[in-house]
């Protein structure tokens, strides 16, 4: 772009934002009224906005933003998760070892689980969990070979 000033039309379309906020960074970026068009230098916009660039205050908002989009990110993921519901049998919380769903085959260093939907596999390993918290000596013995 070669033209010397900006005006609020193309100033509106560069970043993105609507004519009253455009009219207010005009004016904050040093912008004045030549009748009824708002213009800015584009030259002192750019040195404004490098300076800015280079700030404190931006490197901390961008740091901020950053970590609000990781925290939405693990929220939307978490809350993904949490839809999704488990069939867990009502006998689970006394399963043993011994008594394992089909599909679950622990040996010495080696777990294997069959099934169809990750609904099913979760209730699997859910299932297998249980088993482990209620005969712990006898899930390590199974899963070390001893």
């Amino acid at each position: 772009m070669e033209m010397p000033v900006i005006d609020r039309p193309v100033f509106e379309k560069v970043f993105g934002v609507r004519r009253r906020r455009a009219i207010q960074l005009l004016h904050f970026f040093g912008g004045y009224q030549t009748g009824r068009t708002f213009l800015v230098d584009r030259l002192a916009l750019i040195g404004q906005l490098e300076a800015l660039l280079d700030g404190a205050e931006f490197v901390r908002e961008k740091r901020r933003r950053q970590r609000l989009w990781e925290a939405l990110e693990k929220g939307r993921l978490h809350g993904a998760a949490a839809r999704v519901r488990i069939p867990v049998k009502p006998d689970v919380q006394d399963r043993r070892l011994s008594d394992l769903p089909e599909g679950i085959q622990l040996q010495s260093g080696s777990l294997r689980v069959d099934f169809c939907k990750v609904e099913d596999l979760l209730a699997k390993l859910f299932e297998l969990s249980k088993a482990a918290a209620n005969d712990f000596e006898a899930f390590r013995d199974a899963a070390e070979g001893r």
